[in-house]
């Protein structure tokens, strides 16, 4: 009949239509990734990473052996990006969202840098920058968090920490933390500056190394001579000086904060050094009266 052959016309012209549509929906999403442009949505850190690594396989890489990314993921992604791609670059180049992670603002990593002249610049100023922009080339007038552990994208954080003993002078470690840390430096400093800095803070550090040390063969020797509960304090006195007050010397190098050089690092370690040469020679004192006595009760 001429009138259901009209609607099966009609329906023909539709279902090419949809089809057509479907198809330059389709060319337009290829075309869309293919320039990079980001999709909308909210993602996961899986989602990411089966993305990312198709785009970028070196950052994800980089990721994956820095101490965020090895082992247990401690900070994913979402962690520090959110879960979309709306202002995912602003929120990992804030320094908010390295703090929570790191201990908060009391934390001595955290509290280093802020007490620097790096970190005080960027408390008063920060709120006038333009975050968007690249963490490379001085783009911004001191750096934070991330643009020295995360400088030009680089994803490995670990790349500018030093992982050894710091008690210990590992020479292969140390150049290449100075590799790493020069790329970020030179964006704003000479190089002989640079340099400088570095060799200051490896004499600063090894003066802290000495004060240890000197604790560490001055308990060495007394545990020869005294119970572990007699030389508990000082043993207590020890373990903070190593695993605290050493580490505070290293993040005022590290992070340039004279606070944390000097009042809570250098000195720290002396009144550690002091306490314990004190509580050994306590002991020293109570076991030379317990023997005089002694002689004398046999005369």
């Amino acid at each position: 009949m001429p009138g259901s052959v009209t609607r099966d016309k009609g329906r023909g012209t539709r279902n090419l239509r949809m089809l057509v549509f479907g198809w330059l929906l389709f060319l337009v999403a290829s075309s869309v990734t293919a320039a990079g442009i980001a999709p909308d949505g909210s993602f996961d850190n899986m989602n990411c990473i089966g993305c990312h690594e198709k785009r970028d396989n070196e950052l994800v890489k980089a990721w994956r052996v820095s101490a965020h990314g090895k082992d247990k993921s401690v900070a994913d992604c979402v962690a520090c990006h959110g879960n979309s791609h709306d202002g995912a670059t602003v929120k990992a180049r804030q320094d908010e969202t390295c703090i929570a992670c790191h201990g908060g603002q009391k934390n001595p990593v955290v509290h280093s840098y802020a007490n620097s002249k790096h970190g005080l610049i960027l408390k008063l100023e920060r709120k006038t920058w333009n975050w968007t922009r690249p963490l490379a080339q001085a783009n911004y007038r001191t750096p934070g968090c991330a643009y020295c552990h995360m400088h030009a994208a680089e994803h490995n954080v670990s790349a500018m920490v030093r992982n050894a003993d710091l008690l210990q002078k590992d020479s292969k470690e140390m150049e290449s933390i100075k590799d790493a840390t020069r790329q970020v430096c030179q964006d704003c400093h000479a190089p002989r500056y640079i340099s400088r800095l570095f060799d200051n803070g490896e004499k600063m550090l090894e003066i802290a190394r000495m004060k240890v040390r000197e604790a560490r063969d001055l308990l060495s020797q007394a545990r020869k001579q005294y119970t572990r509960e007699e030389l508990k304090p000082a043993e207590e006195r020890y373990q903070e000086m190593r695993s605290v007050h050493l580490k505070n010397v290293y993040l005022g190098i590290a992070h340039q904060s004279p606070d944390y050089q000097w009042w809570y690092g250098q000195p720290a370690l002396d009144g550690d050094l002091l306490r314990i040469k004190g509580a050994i020679s306590e002991l020293i004192r109570i076991k030379n009266a317990s023997l005089a006595q002694q002689t004398q009760c046999a005369q």
